[in-house]
């Protein structure tokens, strides 16, 4: 088969991000070159490859994406972990309660196991599916095949399950509970509509106190051993200025006087408490901190997710919503660009409130 590692460059007439290329190569990998009851599609070649191999190659496929339940490791007592099980108030860390201990062991000492659901695959199957037809685009525009034969519909868009919208006070007990240097990294998380590699790849000169305004000009690479330590957005939409609110600007300055050593303008805003850059898999406070408030569903991403469900509560609409998270292809970037800057800085005071809130909170158990 013909395969064109740079498909999807020549496409969108701009180079791959190596990370991009990377996962270009382990979709080939997983899937295009997957054998499944003696078919597998790259052993054939390209012009005799048909609308009803591709249906094959991915029915094959999609039966084998299949749901599994793991558990759930926690490190909590499990006299903790039963007490949540019941509903019976407990804080998940400091010393246990005597009277907590002799219900648990009254109650049979029952080790509560808990459980999630684990990938399927179908997310990845629909990216495959995307690359899989970029091929064949390209092997249009070289003169090799007449037409594309993917086509199943919806291939490429799998439906993702819903994903979850916390309140106000949850996020000011998760910011309260992680180490107090991520505390504001969580509520911008949940409040400025950025992306978690748009946030920690924050310098101090992108920091606008007296505009109340974040810019955003790269996101922090995923691992140290990549290249380069910042990469572009992930789309043009992406290079934009992030209104924030008087009270959460106060609060980033803070942050900023309290844990920014390094006084230089290219200094990092979020670090590990060794100063080392946040990468990707660094971000075990929030795992622990999420289970030990009863949020194991929860995704870092879900953040962002509740911030823009709680602007559109206050009445921004899809066009604001996709200004304020960079979400845009380059042609749709430029329609949002037309869209009055005041109307963001409106969409960012709308969050007040909301933000009010987390912060009195979040203060209210970090002087506990």
């Amino acid at each position: 088969m013909y395969l064109d590692p740079l498909a999807g460059s020549r496409l969108a007439a701009k180079p791959l991000r190596a990370s991009t290329a990377a996962n270009y190569r382990r979709l080939a990998d997983q899937y295009l070159f997957r054998q499944m009851d003696d078919f597998c599609l790259t052993q054939m070649s390209i012009t005799a490859i048909t609308r009803a191999d591709v249906r094959k190659w991915h029915s094959l496929i999609q039966a084998s994406c299949v749901s599994k339940s793991r558990e759930i490791k926690t490190r909590a007592h499990p006299a903790r972990t039963w007490a949540r099980s019941m509903g019976i108030p407990t804080s998940m860390h400091g010393r246990i309660d005597s009277h907590l201990i002799q219900s648990w062991i009254d109650a049979g000492a029952p080790m509560i196991k808990n459980y999630k659901e684990s990938g399927s695959g179908i997310v990845q199957l629909a990216q495959a599916y995307r690359f899989l037809k970029a091929v064949f685009n390209v092997a249009i525009d070289d003169g090799i095949i007449k037409e594309n034969p993917c086509r199943i519909k919806g291939a490429s868009t799998p439906r993702h399950s819903e994903r979850p919208i916390i309140t106000p006070d949850q996020i000011a007990a998760l910011a309260a509970e992680v180490p107090a240097r991520y505390s504001i990294l969580v509520i911008l998380a949940a409040y400025s509509s950025m992306r978690s590699s748009e946030l920690l790849g924050l310098q101090r000169k992108h920091i606008n106190e007296l505009q109340k305004i974040i810019k955003v000009e790269h996101q922090l690479t995923n691992y140290a051993s990549d290249q380069n330590l910042f990469v572009p957005p992930k789309t043009d939409a992406g290079i934009r200025d992030v209104p924030i609110t008087k009270e959460l600007m106060s609060a980033l300055i803070n942050h900023i006087d309290q844990f920014v050593i390094d006084p230089s303008p290219e200094a990092l805003i979020f670090t590990t408490s060794t100063s080392l850059p946040l990468f990707k898999g660094r971000k075990s406070w929030f795992v622990t901190a999420k289970r030990r408030l009863g949020l194991d569903h929860l995704h870092f991403h879900d953040l962002r997710h509740t911030g823009q469900s709680l602007a559109m509560v206050k009445g921004a609409n899809t066009k604001d919503l996709q200004r304020r998270a960079g979400q845009a292809s380059e042609a749709a970037a430029r329609i949002y660009m037309h869209g009055s800057k005041a109307r963001d800085k409106e969409v960012a005071e709308s969050l007040s409130p909301y933000v009010d809130e987390s912060l009195l909170v979040w203060r209210k158990y970090a002087n506990a």
